[in-house]
């Protein structure tokens, strides 16, 4: 897998806009961002990513997985995509410009 195809895009929500307000751990600023990533992707890969694109090393990375929910599309049912969430920490209180990519 390439590393352009790890990160689909940076997930904009009320819950995630909350995670990146800097926190402090332990003495350190904390600063986390949500990426929506591959399904195919790991923790290793993601951290690979964000050091490409955006020039930082992530301290940590947490990967989520979300099933597809069932649903109706014109009374048939059909299933969601799965997908699947990378939270990134920052311990340095490092900010990221999603729309800058390096």
């Amino acid at each position: 897998m390439n590393l352009q195809d790890v990160i689909i895009a940076p997930l904009i929500t009320e819950k995630s806009q909350e995670l990146e307000s800097i926190g402090q751990k332990n003495g350190k600023r904390t600063v986390k961002y949500a990426f929506m990533v591959h399904p195919d992707a790991n923790k290793t890969l993601v951290r690979e990513a964000i050091r490409k694109y955006y020039n930082k090393t992530p301290d940590a990375v947490n990967v989520m997985v979300y099933r597809g929910k069932r649903t109706k599309f014109r009374h048939v049912p059909v299933m969601k995509a799965h997908w699947k969430k990378a939270i990134v920490t920052f311990n340095d209180g490092a900010t990221l410009e999603f729309g800058k990519v390096n």
